[in-house]
């Protein structure tokens, strides 16, 4: 919401299905902006006094002649390639799983495929030059044939490919904020990226507060992201927010990348504290002003409140349908499995199909007072997008959850119930 005295509220049309694209477009408007958007621009501020905030992936400094604050530093973006960041874990003593980088040439990628897989098949991460966020450049490979879809996709997008051990446990990610004096570090988030069954792809679905990993693996996860944000800092001069993403598995946190932004997970951290402007605190860092406030003044703050209240914001953009109006269902879940809420039931959460430019907006809103805590949320997102192919044809498909270490033994017990029932 905004005050409309003292602000004006304008419709740019800036829209894409990747993140690629809408920055592209909000590059292009930040460096040559058209003539009604220059006309807007000086009848707002004619006197060129304001101040620019604008998305966390923007490195453009400066929009005609104002200072755009939370711009990224070249050197802050390169480390979010995923094909040079191996280097960072080996620098820090950083454990990880072993991984080969390569140009675009087929064959070495898929040998080094055939080396790497330990029978669960294979990640290939491509990057550069286009952004690449939401999994969009992240294929599993397990077969020749899946190898060379990935090729077709990766290909003309990226200039290197990342070849790594298909890793099985929990994708997490770990938030670090990097003030003058040291680094915040907060708690673990799931990011819920179910699999497509029979196919390469997987689908990033957001991200929630609910699962906690074991205890040493949260010591793991935010252990390594302080040293992370120390190296950062005193490396590249970094201020401000960034993620340290990777999976939980039984051998512990392996970690895959960073993003040297504000995440799209510190919305958890946002709900936890909404009357603190988590988004505001990251530009003041960026632009270099006093906070009046410690690093561990902070963390103690944030990661305490998002302990104890926890959030997701988990959902897909699906193209099978065009929705004209959001429609609601409330839910609940009994165990892995999802149906309608009755009347007279407090519902574990609600879906939501709501319009979208590129078709609809699938939403699973979780009801924190009613969600159990400990536990990740990818199996019941699986659940409920199966509810939502049901009763919108949203045509997402069949997905598989990730599983969790501590939860090995009760799929196994969940497997063996089905069969002899």
């Amino acid at each position: 919401m905004h005050d409309s005295q003292i602000a004006r509220w304008v419709s740019l049309g800036i829209k894409g299905s990747l993140v690629a694209v809408e920055q592209r477009r909000l590059g292009k408007l930040l460096t040559k902006p058209g003539a009604e958007v220059k006309a807007i621009l000086g009848e707002f501020d004619a006197d060129r006094e304001a101040v620019v905030i604008s998305t966390p992936y923007n490195e453009i400094p400066s929009f005609e002649g104002r200072p755009v604050l939370n711009a990224r530093e070249h050197d802050w973006v390169a480390l979010e390639n995923k094909t040079t960041i191996d280097a960072l874990w080996d620098e820090l003593s950083a454990r990880r799983a072993p991984a080969m980088v390569f140009d675009l040439d087929f064959e070495r990628l898929w040998g080094a495929s055939e080396i790497l897989d330990r029978g669960a098949g294979v990640v290939w991460s491509g990057d550069g030059p286009a952004i690449n966020g939401g999994a969009n450049f992240v294929r599993r490979v397990r077969s020749y044939e899946e190898a060379k879809e990935a090729f077709d996709v990766l290909a003309p997008k990226c200039d290197q490919v990342r070849v790594m051990p298909f890793l099985e446990g929990i994708p997490v990610s770990v938030h670090g904020i990097v003030f003058p004096d040291g680094t915040a570090v907060l708690r673990p988030i799931e990011m819920v990226v179910p699999r497509r069954q029979g196919q390469a792809k997987f689908l990033y679905a957001g991200c929630a507060s609910f699962y906690d990993p074991p205890v040493w693996i949260r010591d793991e996860m935010r252990n390594l992201a302080r040293r992370v944000g120390e190296h950062l800092r005193e490396t590249v001069g970094y201020r401000g927010t960034f993620t340290l993403d990777g999976i939980a598995t039984e051998d512990g946190f392996l970690p895959t990348e960073i993003n040297t932004r504000y995440g799209g997970a510190m919305v958890c951290f946002e709900d936890a504290v909404p009357t603190l402007p988590l988004a505001l605190v990251q530009v003041a860092l960026v632009a270099g002003w006093d906070l009046d406030v410690s690093s561990m003044e902070f963390e103690e703050l944030v990661l305490q409140a998002a302990d104890n209240h926890r959030a997701g914001a988990v959902g897909a953009n699906v193209r099978a349908v065009q929705p004209t109006e959001a429609d609601e269902r409330r839910v609940i879940f009994t165990g892995w499995a999802c149906r309608l809420a009755h009347a007279d039931e407090a519902a574990h959460a609600t879906l939501r199909l709501s319009p979208s430019p590129i078709g609809g907006r699938l939403d699973l809103d979780l009801h924190r007072e009613n969600m159990p805590v400990g536990a990740p949320v990818a199996a019941l997102t699986v659940a409920a997008f199966a509810l939502a192919d049901q009763e919108w044809g949203t045509g997402l498909g069949a997905l598989e959850p990730a599983i969790a270490v501590e939860d090995e033994v009760q799929v196994e017990q969940a497997i063996e119930e089905a069969v002899t029932a």
